[in-house]
């Protein structure tokens, strides 16, 4: 099935991790994702402004919270109140850290240069991987095989995240 993924756009492989995210946190029965950092993950594939996204992404994501060098007045997306409710949500669901991790540098990663699939296809991998070593069952590929690499050199058609969560 990974291989199926070199045809799928950036978008795609981001949406599936989502997904592959909400999977984990249901399976594993962890907390479910504070309200604005779900906000800013739902973002990204609708997002035509994608250096924005990466200034919020840059502030939720697990390992920048806790380098003890980043001053507080750093923040700008986020609260301090906000920082805190992450920080102790990152300690209590450690899985659920490591995949927004992997998904926030997967949206992350192939920003600023033209498109590379094995950049994103890396951070995929690492979600699917953990998954796996996690004994979590995976999405439904049909769920984003429509999303190709084909689409907007790579990247893919921008869309609403919400359309492709199984309610």
């Amino acid at each position: 099935m990974l291989n199926e993924f070199h045809r799928i756009s950036i978008n795609g492989r981001y949406i599936y991790c989502y997904l592959c995210l909400n999977n984990a946190i249901v399976a594993k029965n962890l907390e479910d994702i504070p309200e604005f950092l779900d906000t800013i993950l739902k973002t990204f594939p609708a997002s035509s402004r994608l250096d924005d996204w990466q200034s919020e992404a840059d502030e939720v994501m697990p390992s920048r919270l806790f380098e003890p060098q980043i001053d507080k007045t750093h923040y700008n997306a986020i609260s301090q109140e906000q920082i805190l409710t992450l920080k102790e949500y990152y300690q209590k669901n450690e899985l659920a850290a490591i995949l927004v991790e992997t998904l926030l540098w997967l949206g992350i990663s192939n920003l600023y240069g033209g498109f590379n699939s094995n950049i994103t296809f890396k951070e995929l991998e690492s979600v699917i991987e953990t998954m796996n070593d996690n004994k979590i069952t995976l999405p439904d590929f049909s769920i984003v095989s429509s999303l190709s690499v084909d689409e907007n050199s790579g990247w893919g058609n921008r869309v609403n995240m919400n359309d492709f969560l199984i309610q």
